[in-house]
């Protein structure tokens, strides 16, 4: 892996975490996006369901690591809910800092997952799918 193409697809790739968002198709709906968790992007390696309840609303308890800009793993916990009916849906996400990633917390997690994700990413560092790249 060259680890400079990875840093280099961290900041191309990478999002704002935000402590909350929600968003919905009806007219009514609120679309908020606020507050950010760090003062940096960062991109989610790996995802996994805790805990999920479905009926007409799905409801999920969630943990994601996020690798950050500057090198740090952080673990972020969360609640998601989503609607979706034939003509609307509605989306919302809580996410709050579980903990930085240090040292014997990896064993909490498949290295093959997060493997594939830094291959994904040294790949495939400016839009996260393969394209064509033109000589000029």
């Amino acid at each position: 892996m060259d680890l400079e193409l990875v840093a280099q697809g961290v900041r191309y790739r990478g999002e704002s975490v935000l402590a909350y968002q929600t968003s919905g198709s009806h007219a009514c709906a609120l679309d908020y996006y606020g507050p950010e968790l760090f003062p940096q992007r960062g991109c989610c390696i790996y995802q996994k369901t805790v805990q999920s309840h479905s009926t007409q609303v799905d409801a999920a308890c969630i943990r994601e690591l996020w690798f950050l800009e500057d090198g740090r793993f952080v673990e972020v916990s969360g609640v998601t809910t989503k609607y979706r009916s034939a003509y609307e849906r509605f989306s919302t996400c809580y996410r709050t800092v579980h903990h930085i990633v240090k040292g014997r917390d990896w064993q909490d997690y498949p290295p093959e997952e997060i493997a594939d994700a830094f291959e994904d990413i040294n790949d495939h560092p400016f839009d996260g799918m393969p394209g064509v790249f033109y000589e000029v």
